[in-house]
């Protein structure tokens, strides 16, 4: 009997015992619903940003003070931004995110974005997230800007919500990296950079889709309302850094910009061929700024005291116009003459449509025109914005000289047709700035400062450097395509028929409006304009009720 009571009691008791435990397992057991912390580490990576030798055994920038935050998301459902721990030799970093479980099923995949701020929003439909490199960037003396350096990482898939406690990230970088130095860029004393602005061909930074799922290139980045000018402010002149993402351009048109406080140097050039830009590796290049074009800062007023450019201050200069408008001069420096810079200003003379032309850069106003020629023909010069005939336009023989001009390009010919009667123009003399305005009449269009469409129909679009984003590209024959891009509304105002060589007062230029909105079309027109500014890189033109302001 006490045997049998000892049995009945050992196995109540082992009942017992299997129940507790039973229990404890289930209470410790994660659930497959709802919200928990999950641990993540992000494992050591290459490098982050700066790129060089180690130094005493680490490497230099690694997680810094801008990745105090990432967005991460399970599967492709809502981001959740969770706080970053790096670990104290900055090699590796930690960090812990809440998220819900509830109404997603296996397998298990965590995605990741680094930094926050590059982290836009997740389109479930392209299985993608939308990241975006800055098009404007302040690059430190050894790396990239920060919020240029793009990290993403995608976990492994787990067959089971109640498995996940830990997961390891191992995070590759979605940017590349360039650094180039300007050459032969003479700047004068006191003259000091503020920025450098790039224009390329293809696309470099703006918004773009990474491809959470591996393909057979990798984690892929697509277009997606990319930008191709990139904006660095700096005050070097030399290892220039920036983030951009991973693209040949090889042979591909650079344009540099060359910001300073007297005004902008610019140059077109083209990168090596075979050049590209290749995720997580820096590309180096220079970039030969001998013989860039200047533009003079803040030259487009008109105001101040007149200043008097001659003959003598260019190289020499022999030519004439022939009698049937065709025109044939030599000089040392091409066709494009440039003046050393008085007061910050030039003068140019050049070949338009056949034509001798002289003009006062930046819209300053010419107000008084001294010509000589060694033979006795007839000149007429158009000193206005319209053409050739008596009303804005001055016959004289030899010697010419007039104190009504008040423009800012001055256009001469011969007139007649026997070529055996040629102007040599043997000495020139221009006066400009004076207290002139520079503009060419009260267009509403001058009454706007910022670059974009001003079509007086209600569908003004006014550039947004906070949410809008530029490009520039230009085809064969030298005609640009601006380009003002809004990724938000999925919307797009390209503008076409500006060349550079264009001055202040050139007319007929036929200007090609397209805007779009997503897959409709807001507008799609072709005006005729003349330009009727020109400050700095801005370019306004305007058929006297539309016009559009462009970056030239």
């Amino acid at each position: 009997m006490a045997a049998r009571q000892h049995k009945a009691w050992a196995a109540v008791l082992g009942a017992a015992v299997l129940c507790v435990g039973s229990c404890a397992q289930r209470e410790e057991m994660p659930q497959e619903q709802g919200v928990r912390v999950i641990h993540f580490k992000a494992t050591e990576i290459r490098t982050k940003a700066a790129f060089g030798e180690a130094e005493n055994g680490v490497r230099p920038t690694l997680w810094t003070s801008n990745d105090t935050e990432l967005k991460l998301s399970l599967n492709y459902g809502s981001a959740v931004a969770a706080a970053v721990t790096p670990s104290q030799d900055h090699v590796t970093a930690s960090f812990d995110a809440s998220i819900d479980f509830t109404g997603i099923t296996g397998p298990y995949t965590f995605y990741a974005v680094s930094p926050s701020s590059s982290a836009k929003a997740l389109s479930p439909s392209r299985e993608a997230w939308k990241v975006s490199i800055p098009c404007e960037q302040t690059p430190s003396a050894l790396s990239a800007d920060e919020g240029a350096v793009i990290i993403a990482a995608a976990s492994e898939p787990f067959a089971s919500a109640a498995s996940i406690s830990s997961v390891s990230m191992s995070f590759t970088h979605l940017t590349a990296y360039g650094r180039f130095s300007l050459e032969n860029l003479s700047l004068g004393e006191g003259e000091t950079v503020s920025a450098v602005e790039l224009t390329v061909t293809t696309p470099i930074v703006g918004d773009w889709y990474w491809a959470c799922a591996e393909g057979e290139g990798g984690h892929t980045l697509t277009d997606y309302g990319a930008s191709s000018t990139l904006t660095i402010n700096t005050s070097s002149t030399s290892d220039i850094w920036f983030g951009c993402a991973p693209v040949s351009v090889g042979d591909e048109a650079l344009v540099v910009e060359v910001h300073t406080n007297l005004g902008v140097y610019e140059q077109l050039t083209a990168f090596p061929e075979g050049c590209m830009f290749t995720a997580g590796e820096c590309a180096v290049f220079s970039v030969d700024m001998d013989g860039a074009d200047f533009t003079a800062a803040g030259s487009g007023s008109g105001g101040g005291t007149p200043v008097t450019v001659s003959m003598d201050t260019f190289s020499s200069i022999s030519g004439y116009v022939d009698g049937d408008t065709n025109i044939s001069y030599e000089a040392t420096q091409g066709d494009a003459q440039t003046a050393p810079v008085v007061n910050g200003d030039v003068i140019r003379i050049y070949q338009n449509g056949g034509l001798l032309t002289v003009s006062a850069d930046n819209g300053k106003t010419i107000t008084n025109v001294t010509i000589g020629s060694s033979m006795a023909t007839s000149v007429q010069v158009r000193y206005d914005d319209g053409g050739f005939g008596s009303s804005n336009s001055i016959t004289a023989n030899g010697t010419y000289s007039t104190g009504t001009i008040s423009a800012s390009t001055v256009v001469f010919k011969c007139v007649g047709t026997d070529k055996s009667h040629r102007l040599y123009l043997n000495s020139l003399s221009v006066t400009y700035g004076g207290s002139g305005s520079g503009s060419s009449g009260p267009d509403p269009l001058l009454s706007e400062t910022n670059y974009g469409c001003y079509l007086g129909t209600g569908l003004e679009w006014e550039y947004n450097p906070g949410t809008d984003q530029v490009t520039r590209s230009y085809d064969n024959a030298g005609f640009e395509t601006y380009t003002i891009i809004n990724p938000s509304t999925v919307e797009e105002l390209e503008i076409t028929g500006y060349k550079k060589g264009y001055v202040k007062g050139d007319g007929n230029i036929p200007i090609s409006v397209h805007w779009r909105r997503g897959a409709t079309t807001v507008l799609s027109e072709d005006y005729t304009m003349k330009i009727i500014r020109e400050d700095g890189p801005k370019v306004w033109l305007s058929d006297g009720t539309n016009g559009v302001i462009i970056k030239k």
